[in-house]
Order: C-alpha cells, then sequence, then structure tokens
C-alpha cells in the first residue's frame, strides 16, 4: 500500500510539472491583473502537508481549483488528500502589486489510501499575482460533515500559463 500512495503523489506531481509548458504554448494572449481569468499549477503546503494545486478557469467567474496533498510520512496512518472544488472568483479588488482575487466555492474532497472517503467541502481564499507570471495563494475549507468537522488551509506559489 506504500508503493501506490507514493506513485499517486509523484505521478500527479509529475503530470502538473509537465503540464506547464504545453498550456503556456497553447496560449496566445496573457490576461491582465485586472482579471481574475488565469490558470496556473501550484506547489504548496497546510494541514495535510506537502500539495500540488491549481486553478483551471471555465468561465470569467467560474474555476475549478483541484489540489492533492500528502505528509510524505508514509508510516502512519495519513493518506494522500484531494479536494476538487468548483469556485466563483469575484472581480479583482485593488490594482496592480495590491491586486488580489477572492473566491467562494465548494465540490468535494477525501483521502486515497487505507481509510479512502468522500465528503462535501466549502472552500474559500484569495490569489495574490505578485508578478507578470506567479501567484501565491491562499485557501480555507471547510468539511461539515467529515468525522470531526474538519477545518483546513493551504498556502502556495503557482506558475501562470
Amino acid at each position: 500500500m506504500k508503493f501506490s500512495r507514493i506513485s499517486v503523489a509523484l505521478s500527479l506531481a509529475a503530470a502538473a510539472l509537465f503540464a506547464v509548458p504545453f498550456g503556456a504554448q497553447a496560449q496566445t494572449i496573457r490576461p491582465t491583473v485586472e482579471t481574475s481569468n488565469y490558470n496556473y499549477v501550484g506547489i504548496g503546503g497546510g494541514d495535510n502537508g506537502f500539495s500540488v494545486n491549481g486553478k483551471l478557469s471555465i468561465s470569467d467567474n467560474l474555476s475549478i481549483r483541484p489540489e492533492v496533498a500528502t505528509d510524505f510520512n508514509f508510516d502512519d496512518s495519513e493518506d494522500v488528500s484531494y479536494l476538487v472544488p468548483i469556485t466563483y472568483d469575484f472581480n479583482t479588488i485593488g490594482q496592480g502589486r495590491a491586486a488580489f482575487n477572492p473566491f467562494v466555492g465548494a465540490g468535494v474532497s477525501g483521502d486515497i489510501g487505507n481509510d479512502s472517503n468522500v465528503d462535501f467541502t466549502a472552500v474559500a481564499g484569495t490569489d495574490y499575482r505578485f508578478a507578470r507570471n506567479y501567484v501565491a495563494n491562499g485557501t480555507v475549507k471547510y468539511s461539515p460533515f467529515a468525522d470531526s468537522n474538519e477545518v483546513g488551509f493551504n498556502l502556495g506559489v503557482g506558475y501562470l500559463f
């Protein structure tokens, strides 16, 4: 079982990193800082450990923000965690270097491994574009139907494509 959890985490991280160059070649017009219609893939950390996360814009104000996380301590009972919410992206607050793109949404989350499960999760957070191709992001997650009403967080840095 250890091998499958390691391979799931590494495979998802590798797929995300390989997708960046192909997405960059396919895009013809880079969005400005004042819009929330952009895509990124990134890494970060939070209550579930190391994570690979991202944002895929569906329309001007709707996005999918997937996340996969693991603590890489495979001797304990922790599993690989995932989150796949659909979010509403609010209009940009601020301008230039002080521009934030807040979002709220809901989706499914859970664990893959010994104790596999699926839960409903509400999310809220913001993206902060600190450079032309980079974004810092923060997310708060709430799973009201989980065993212990889990509240979690994730902070990360992403590359726009």
